[in-house]
Formats: structure tokens, sequence, C-alpha cells
């Protein structure tokens, strides 16, 4: 905690330098003296603080030589799990594949190891051997979050509150990550920057740079900034956007629209955005089923309104925005962080916010990052914890420290150091990704999953939905709870 009000008092002095070059004057000779390149320079000093605040952030590791340990991990066979590893990288000139080659190369040469991965289709199954065996095969598990939750009560992890050197007050670990994975102090896996699929899956929102100004709607940086994007804000603006460019007389992907968004994962989103997740602490610190409530109820109902009614919207299947956002018919889009990569070849200008709040009372803009993401947990078997504590937290600390700041320049088109606007925006979005307890040990029971399928349906009877599934529902992460207690800690 003290690491992050270090940053930010670091974030805001800068601020304020700025204001202050900003709106300072000078004479000489009682002439007004231009202060143009004095701002310009202080700018790109402040704008640079920024990165190197965030380099400067200590990780309070030891020194250690662990005389060439191989460091293995159990990772996914997909090429963009295998990158997230990174042990087979070089340099080749890519932006972020060269940052997680440093950061690799920062890590080995600290500590005198080797890293090395190991790839499966379910990763978490060989894991689970190993530790059924005794053997001490694997380091660290990256696997996708939901699989890992379904094998966690089968007591193959240590808990991350008892590895030494692993601090999760740091920035490194996501959002409210610590608090939503775990149970008094117990958490089984456990999600940080290492883990790069949660930055490229999670939900934002693209706007379109050229149509913003077309017709003349405030620029959404500053709605965002200064606190007023929310679902009523986003629904008025988009109401009237909308053009039948083919003259066919249907709503098609030859049109053009206020907002394009599957109606899939995209749209669950809303729900994380609104601070609404299925399960919330009870005064013990245990997770417990608060979904059924009259604001749950009226998220369906505002959602469905605003996806289904509205004449800006377009909801639709998988794969339903593609040729209309890159194609400039769209002003907003819901979608995956990742997808910056792909529109850097657009050559309309465009930004990138957060998704709208539940209303101007919401403190904090959220998101959720799709359920495909990484989640890291660490083999019960591991013989030596002190070091895999160390390695891990450095991992997870130059990822920080080297690699997002790369997938900024991929996203922005510019340098972490540039475009200051866009850069605070961005840092709201990613300082907002939730998770929920109830959507990670789902166990594809489709308990989390309810508000997207209502949407899918044009369905808005959220009380009848659950009420079908609440019994499963509570047996289900009740019998989770309890041998979550159960495990060793």
């Amino acid at each position: 905690m003290k690491n992050r009000l270090k940053l930010i008092s670091l974030l805001i002095l800068a601020a304020m330098m700025l204001s202050f070059a900003a709106c300072g004057g000078g004479s000489d000779n009682g002439k007004t003296v231009n202060n143009a390149n004095e701002t310009e320079t202080a700018v790109a000093e402040t704008t640079t603080s920024e990165y190197e605040a965030r380099l400067a952030l200590p990780d309070n590791l030891p020194e250690a030589d662990y005389d060439g340990y191989t460091f293995k991990m159990a990772g996914r066979t997909r090429d963009d799990f295998v990158q997230e590893i990174g042990a087979e990288l070089e340099e080749t000139g890519d932006v972020i594949e060269d940052a997680i080659y440093r950061r690799n190369q920062d890590v080995m040469e600290r500590f005198n190891i080797k890293i090395a991965g190991v790839y499966y289709d379910t990763p978490q199954d060989q894991v689970r051997k190993s530790v059924l065996a005794g053997d001490d095969e694997f380091d660290l598990l990256l696997g996708q979050v939901i699989e890992v939750g379904s094998t966690v009560t089968d007591n193959n992890y240590l808990n991350w509150y008892d590895m030494p050197f692993i601090d999760l007050e740091q920035p490194w670990y996501i959002g409210n990550a610590k608090d939503a994975l775990s149970i008094k102090n117990k958490a089984y896996m456990m999600a940080g920057e290492y883990c790069l699929s949660i930055l490229r899956f999670t939900y934002c929102m693209y706007f379109n740079k050229m149509l913003i100004e077309s017709y003349g709607v405030e620029n959404p940086y500053t709605t965002v900034q200064e606190g007023k994007w929310t679902l009523d804000q986003l629904s008025e603006t988009i109401k009237d956007v909308y053009n039948d460019i083919n003259g066919d007389g249907n709503r098609d992907s030859e049109d053009l629209f206020g907002l394009v968004s599957d109606y899939y994962s995209a749209t669950i989103t809303y729900q994380y955005a609104f601070d609404n997740p299925v399960m919330t602490k009870d005064e013990d610190g245990v997770p417990e089923v608060n979904f059924n409530t009259p604001k749950t109820i009226s998220i369906v109902e505002r959602i469905n309104d605003f996806a289904w009614n509205n004449n800006g919207a377009h909801f639709g299947d998988w794969g339903v925005y593609a040729n209309i956002w890159q194609n400039n018919r769209t002003m907003y889009l819901n979608g995956l962080f990742t997808s910056a990569i792909h529109y850097r070849s657009m050559e309309t200008d465009f930004g990138i916010i957060p998704y709208p709040k539940y209303d101007e009372a919401q403190q904090n803009y959220l998101t959720m990052s799709d359920g495909a993401h990484t989640i890291m947990a660490i083999p019960k078997t591991t013989t030596d914890i002190e070091r895999n504590s160390v390695i891990i937290e450095a991992l997870n600390a130059e990822s920080y420290k080297q690699v997002i700041p790369a997938y900024y320049e991929i996203a922005l088109k510019v340098k972490y150091s540039r475009d200051e606007e866009s850069v605070a925006v961005l840092d709201m979005l990613l300082d907002g990704r939730t998770f929920d307890f109830g959507y990670v040990y789902d166990g594809w029971k489709g308990y989390a999953f309810i508000l997207q399928n209502l949407i899918s349906a044009k369905k808005s009877d959220f009380a009848s939905a659950f009420a079908s599934r609440e019994k499963s529902a509570t047996k289900h992460y009740s019998s989770i709870i309890d041998m979550y207690l159960e495990l060793d800690g």
C-alpha cells in the first residue's frame, strides 16, 4: 500500500507541476514572455517521470544467487500463452516480445537462474498429476482461471499469503484480486501482471475520433475524467447515431451505429462495470451469493432496454463488430484490449476508455477480464518456497515495469511517456480490473452468466432465472467454500 501511495503522490506532484507550468507567466522589462517552450519541456519531463516512477518502485527482494536453477512453468499451448511465459523469445524488434525478453533476461541475470516453459492443453491436469506423485516438477502453473479454480479444492497449491517475499499489496497484483480470490487469508491462485492475458483480455470501450468529432460529441477522455461517463450518458450520446447506409431498411453490418457489441462476455462486463459481482464477503470475510438484488434486476432491465430499444445500439453474435469497426461505421465499440494491436492499421484515430459507470454516485470505473485469461498457482510440492517466491515476485514486478508500458505503446500508438490524457484514462481502466469469487469458481455451471443469457434472449426476468438456479448455486458455492476453509494453509 505504501508503494501505491508513493506512486500516486509522484503523479499528483507531476500534475501540480504541469498546472503551474501551464498557468505561470513572466515578464522581461515589462514585456510578456512566451512560456510555451518551458511548458512543453515541463510536460515532457513530467510524463517521463510517470514512467520513471513505475520503474523506480522497489520490489524489496533480497540479493540472491540460485546457481543456474531452472525455474520451470507449466503453461498453455496456444501461441499467445506461450508468449506470456516468453522462455523461447529472442529480441526481434517487436515492442511487446522484446519487453518480455528483456524482463526475462533481467530476472535471470539478477538471480542467476534459467526460465523454462512446458506447455499443455490443460496444464492444471499435468500439475495435479505431479503433485499427486509428490514430484517437485513445476515451480509455477499458468492456467485458465476457471479450470485452475476447479482444481484448487484438490489441495494442489500453496497459499499465496504464506509465501515469503510475495507482497500482495504491490501494484503488480491486479485490482481486487487479493481480496476477491481469498477467504480469511487463504488464496490458492493469484492474478498478477505476469499473467499478460489478464491485460490482453481486459474489456474496454473503443471510440472512433472521427465520428466523435463529426457528431459534435464531447471528448470521451474529458467525460471519463470528470466522472460523468455513465450508462445514461452513453445511451443519450448514441441514440441518434444510426444511418441505414445501404438503404435496404434492415439494421445490418453495412450500416452505421452509435455502439456495437456482442451480447456475450462484452455484455456481462456491464455487470462488473456496475460493481455487481455474484458474490461478496460477509462480516466474517467469507464469500456469499449476493446476486438476487434490486440492483441486479435493474441492471438487466436497463441493459436490455439499451441493447434492444436504443436506436444507436447494435448487439449481436460473436464477431459482430469486426467489419463495422474497421470501416468507421460505429462511434463506440465494446471489445478486448488486445484488439488494439489489430486496429493499428486503421487510418482513423481511436481512443480507449473504460466501460461506463452505473451512475455518477459510483466511485470508480470497473471492468473485467474475459474468462479465457491466465491465473497463477504454486504447486504444493514446491521444495524451496523462499526461492520460488522471490522469482515469482520479480517476474510480476518486472512485468508491471517493462511489459505493461510496452502494451500501452502498442495500444495508444505512442510511447508510454507521451499523450498523458490517454495514459491517465488507460490507467483508470486497468486499475479498475475486478475479480469475482462467484465467477472464478463458477465451474462452468452458468451462475455467473445469467445476465448475458438473458440479454442475448431479449429477456428481463432475472428473478425467475435466478430462482431456478438459486438452490443449486448455493449448494455449489457452499461446498467450495467449506473445502477451501479446510485446506492446509
